[in-house]
């Protein structure tokens, strides 16, 4: 997944335990092959007991310094190689066979790259924050291409923190070439946290929606109103709605399918907030179909979310006729309802 998020664990994300954290000296690695060609998937693993942590992306294997393709090809085969980041090396030593690789690294963190952040403002970053830094290649680039955006200025513990969560360089470029520029970097948690991506940014600007809020696509996401949702909404001629609109009909399953359906019982509203009121009123196809039966051909969305409301089913009516009603009227019926007729 080109923008694939961190694998860390609850460990990271928290800061009270993320101070109180010694940083590893040294751990594991794992290399397989990835689903793209020239990455690799990389796994790290740290730490002991509780505090034990993996964590695995898809890298590019121009990040492994002095491994060669025939060396990963060999069988059986001993390496040594570096994974150098901004904020410090992994050296790494091991073997490889068949393209997939384990041994143990160790680790170095770069005293070149505090004194650069401090150069640009930012002081020096914890141990354990400039590791959560390298470990997700969190560099000065980040940092500059924050401050041509024009963002806040981040702390050390802030840059930590969009390390744990997966808002890298590419991200930031790729949300900023769209025109997002959300001023502090909590702002980018909190959009990557709720999966708002490139991807699902350009599927809404395609389905016509454009120039949204960076509130709005969180709230989207949230939500789950995707292109689909949409586009199902558009065949069947409600388009162009407001993003409210859209959240309001997903959370209450006025679908493509819901609206298809009650078009064939020949309801089709020209405001979808009726339908909206007929769905949590518990009126569907099924229920118009057995009114229907029962002889009420005619009724209207609001006779139908009244009949449903006081209970008055096929059943009720049929049991109403047998004592000798005749064909009442809906609100006869609904009076002998609500009177405790059975």
């Amino acid at each position: 997944m080109r923008f694939a998020v961190l694998l860390l664990t609850v460990f990271l994300a928290a800061p009270m335990l993320s101070a109180q954290r010694s940083v590893p000296s040294g751990g594991q690695w794992l290399i397989e092959p990835a689903d793209h060609s020239g990455r690799i998937q990389l796994t790290i693993r740290y730490g002991e007991g509780r505090y034990s942590s993996n964590w695995g992306r898809d890298v590019p294997l121009s990040e492994l310094v002095g491994l060669s393709a025939g060396e990963m090809d060999g069988s059986g085969t001993a390496v040594h190689f570096k994974i150098v980041r901004s904020a410090g090396t992994l050296t790494c030593e091991g073997w490889f066979a068949g393209g997939k690789g384990s041994g143990h690294f160790t680790y170095q963190p770069n005293p070149e790259f505090v004194a650069e952040l401090a150069k640009r403002g930012i002081s020096a970053p914890t141990a354990w924050e400039q590791f959560q830094m390298m470990m997700a290649g969190v560099g000065l680039d980040l940092v500059d291409e924050l401050a041509r955006q024009k963002y806040d200025r981040p702390t050390a513990a802030e840059l930590a923190r969009m390390a744990t969560h997966g808002v890298d360089l590419e991200y930031v470029r790729d949300i900023g070439a769209r025109g997002y520029h959300l001023r502090n970097s909590e702002s980018l948690v909190r959009m990557r946290d709720h999966g708002v991506d490139p991807e699902f940014i350009e599927s809404l600007n395609s389905a016509g929606y454009k120039d949204l809020s960076a509130e709005e696509l969180v709230r989207l996401r949230d939500h789950g109103v995707n292109p689909e949702f949409i586009a199902s909404l558009d065949s069947a001629g409600y388009k162009n709605l407001g993003t409210e609109a859209l959240v309001r009909l997903r959370d209450h399953g006025v679908d493509g399918d819901y609206i298809g359906d009650m078009k064939e019982m020949g309801y089709a509203p020209s405001n979808p907030e009726e339908l909206v009121q007929s769905r949590d009123h518990g009126v569907d196809p099924s229920y118009i179909r057995s009114l229907k039966e029962a002889g009420y051909e005619r009724l209207s969305l609001q006779e139908l979310r009244r009949a449903r409301d006081h209970g008055v089913t096929r059943g009720f009516i049929q049991r109403v006729k047998a004592r000798g009603y005749g064909t009442p009227s809906l609100d006869e019926v609904i009076r002998l309802r609500d009177r405790g007729l059975e």
